[in-house]
């Protein structure tokens, strides 16, 4: 539930709305995805994808992904210090500390999953039914994160909206900063 004196409609609802289907096999479903974007977990996939990244596409991508991560980390931990918005006070099922604005939880799958996806989309060596599947998995999983953090009511909607437009941001400065001096392609 939100608390709705410093909660906005969308928030609310959004909050109103994911109360309304609570039930056990969701609620596995969210504590694993809580799970994967946990601190350890965000690490932890990380170092296994920079490992892939490094021995398939070399070090290059796989540095930037860890950098693209660390730096989310860091940006994520300067706004929340800006904000220090309070978390919902309806949370329930998982432990939940710090500032709720923006959720770190969002940020991080979504830079870290997102940078993942676009190096093997790009990867010419990789089948295009293989790049369908890390996309739509991306996706899924960048978008099943922030939904577990509002199922248990640890952050509101504004919060992940936050996070994935923060997110959104690092991942263009990272795929710039990979492009810097490359020329095109022509095709």
């Amino acid at each position: 539930m939100a608390d709705r004196t410093h909660a906005s409609q969308l928030d609310v609802s959004v909050s109103d709305w994911f109360a309304s289907i609570h039930n056990g096999t969701l609620t596995d479903l969210f504590k694993a995805m809580t799970t994967l974007g946990s601190t350890v977990g965000i690490i932890a996939i990380t170092l296994v994808l920079a490992g892939w990244l490094a021995w398939k596409q070399g070090w290059r991508r796989a540095v930037l992904l860890i950098s693209g991560v660390a730096g989310a980390y860091l940006v994520n931990t300067f706004i929340k210090s800006g904000f220090d918005r309070a978390r919902p006070v309806g949370a329930w099922g998982i432990e939940a500390d710090g500032s709720s604005f923006p959720s770190g939880n969002a940020m991080l799958a979504l830079v870290m999953y997102a940078l993942a996806a676009i190096w093997i989309v790009t990867d010419n060596s990789i089948s295009r039914p293989v790049k369908w599947i890390v996309s739509i998995a991306a996706a899924a999983l960048i978008i099943l994160m922030g939904a577990s953090r509002l199922y248990f009511s640890v952050h509101y909607a504004t919060d992940i909206i936050g996070g994935y437009a923060a997110g959104g941001i690092v991942v263009c400065m990272v795929v710039a900063a990979f492009t810097r001096g490359k020329r095109p392609s022509s095709r």
